[in-house]
């Protein structure tokens, strides 16, 4: 199923939050009419849409820091691909990159783990990383991981506050 930004632009739904945090849009992946999952993205941070379902949707900070997304099929041996996948692209991106072990992390309630870490970037500067896994309640995963250059505080507390607005629709 094709997806355009256009598209998916029109689906999104605007939530506003109290005047002293920043306003969000609620995001449903991969589109409002059958969403898999929702979370929240400050609207200061840039989206570039899926062109597929299970592709990736990526989010850039105003700070620089990036967090992107998907689903993928809910099978151990397609989890482990994709932790596989996903190690290898950040690998491809970063150096020297050091993850810890996975914790167990209960957005809204569903069941998935995170590991973060640290790596470093093309020009030596150092990253934190985060990538995430969980159980969608349409038998999915989600998929889930960011970058942010370590002194960053700001962008690594909005895409753990992005990751944390998780939600699948029952």
């Amino acid at each position: 199923m094709k997806h355009t930004y256009s598209l998916l632009a029109a689906l999104v739904v605007a939530i506003a939050i109290p005047a002293h945090a920043e306003e969000t849009t609620l995001i449903a992946y991969p589109t409002v009419e059958q969403a898999s999952f929702t979370i929240e993205v400050p609207d200061s941070w840039e989206m570039t849409a899926a062109e597929d379902d299970g592709d990736f949707f990526h989010l850039d900070g105003p700070t620089g820091a990036i967090f992107s997304f998907r689903t993928i099929e809910g099978s151990e041996d397609v989890l482990k691909e994709a932790i596989d996948d996903t190690m290898s692209h950040i690998g491809g991106l970063f150096t020297e990159i050091e993850i810890g072990d996975a914790q167990d992390w209960t957005p809204g309630g569903l069941t998935g783990f995170y590991a973060t870490g640290s790596g470093k970037d093309k020009d030596g500067s150092e990253v934190r990383i985060g990538v995430a896994w969980c159980a969608l309640n349409d038998g999915k995963l989600a998929q889930m991981w960011f970058v942010a250059d370590a002194d960053d505080a700001a962008g690594m507390k909005a895409a753990e506050s992005i990751a944390n607005s998780l939600a699948s629709p029952e």
